[in-house]
Parts: structure tokens; C-alpha cells; sequence
């Protein structure tokens, strides 16, 4: 495990060769201000880049539509619902569908137990969110626009606190910040195992290839 580097991260986008992230920073007169960086895991460089470049990296087509359409572009995580629809989350549950030249054509708050649903992923036609605040993991039709069901409460102890989500090899991989845990669910039998133990909190994952990465309370590191 390597330690990449420390920041006041906003959000952090896996791409093709590595990542783009965008964090806070303090000007020389004492302001703060939003910075956009790119990492290629390949030569391993950070390079500091223009917000365009960081929102074609983040959104793709139509970026700019997009990014205009949400006035918040940083603090959301995308999910590419369809090849020409795309929506966003919030950590407040608000959720928003994009049509096809970027503009929200619909929101709605998606929450379980009145606490809000975030960090969605794609699982066939349906979306997968923690719950944060209710320790769940809930599946979330789009088309029904309403819990199928969930994975986890606020009284069982699967899921502490969790804050991500993604999917490789048919698994659920779940960041749990008050446990120091990844946990996976396998989507054939739904069994929750752990992936990785801690020592601190753990906020996201990602993988690039066949490198790993962590956002953990500390920094961001290379498994």
C-alpha cells in the first residue's frame, strides 16, 4: 500500500490511465479556491489541468451542457444510465436524470429510513446506493422510481457508515468509514465477506486496470 498523495479532496474520477481529481486549496492571499489535477498511472505524473479538461474526463460528451445544466459538477458522482442518458447523485439524496445533450429532465431525492441514498452504481437496469446514515445498501429501479429492496439497517452490523459503492467481478464492493472495512457482496448469492481491513476510515475505491486505489481519511493510496 502507497500512500499517492494528500489533499482536501472534492471528488476524485477514475479514467483510462489513472484518474482526475479536483480539490480545495488556499491562495497565496488566503482565499480558497477549487484546483483539477490528473494522474497517469502509467509514468506516474500529476499534472495540474484546465476545469474543461476535468469535465470531459468526468462527463464525456456534452460535458459542458452538463456541467452547465448542474451548477454543482464537482460534488456529484455519475452514472451512465443508457448510451445517451447519464444521471447524478448528491450525498443529499438528490437525483438527477440528464437527457441526451445534458440537460435534467427529472429529480427526485432518493433516501431509506429519511436518510439519503448515494454513490450509485449501475447494476443492469437497476442502481445500487449506500445509505450512510441507515448502514444499508439498497437496489433503486429508475423506472419505478422506488426501493426494491436492501442490504442492511441502522440496527445490523454488515455495514458501518458506508460511503461507496462499485462493481468488479460481479460484486459489490462497499467502503465502510466507521469500520475501517471494504466489504463485498456477491451478486449471485448476495454474501457479504470482507475484501480489506484498515486502519482508518476508508471512503472510496476504484480500480484502474490492475492497479487498486483507496481514499482513505489520510490520503490517497495505491493497494
Amino acid at each position: 500500500m502507497q500512500k499517492l498523495f494528500n489533499a482536501d479532496l472534492l471528488d476524485i474520477v477514475p479514467i483510462e490511465r489513472g484518474f482526475v481529481y479536483a480539490c480545495k486549496e488556499t491562495l497565496p492571499e488566503g482565499n480558497e479556491a477549487v484546483a483539477f489535477y490528473s494522474y497517469n498511472q502509467e509514468i506516474d505524473i500529476f499534472e495540474k489541468i484546465p476545469v474543461l479538461s476535468y469535465i470531459n474526463s468526468k462527463f464525456g460528451e456534452n460535458g459542458v451542457n452538463i456541467a452547465r445544466s448542474l451548477g454543482d459538477f464537482v460534488t456529484c458522482d455519475l452514472v451512465n444510465l443508457t448510451n445517451s442518458t447519464k444521471a447524478v447523485a448528491y450525498d443529499d439524496g438528490t437525483f438527477k436524470i440528464l437527457g441526451s445533450i445534458g440537460e435534467t429532465v427529472s429529480q427526485t431525492k432518493v433516501e431509506y429510513l429519511d436518510n439519503p441514498a448515494c454513490s450509485p452504481v449501475v447494476n443492469g437496469q437497476d442502481l445500487w446506493f449506500v445509505v450512510p446514515d441507515s448502514n444499508a445498501i439498497i437496489n433503486y429501479s429508475v423506472k419505478h422510481n422506488r426501493i426494491e429492496f436492501r442490504i442492511g439497517s441502522p440496527k445490523e452490523k454488515a455495514f458501518c457508515h458506508p460511503t461507496d459503492l462499485s462493481i468488479y467481478d460481479n460484486k459489490l464492493f462497499i467502503c465502510n468509514a466507521y469500520s475501517y472495512k471494504i466489504r463485498t457482496i456477491s451478486l449471485d448469492n448476495y454474501t457479504v465477506a470482507d475484501y480489506c481491513i484498515f486502519n482508518e476510515p476508508v471512503l472510496k475505491y476504484f480500480r484502474v486496470k490492475d492497479i487498486e486505489y483507496t481514499v482513505m481519511q489520510s490520503g490517497v493510496y495505491s493497494l
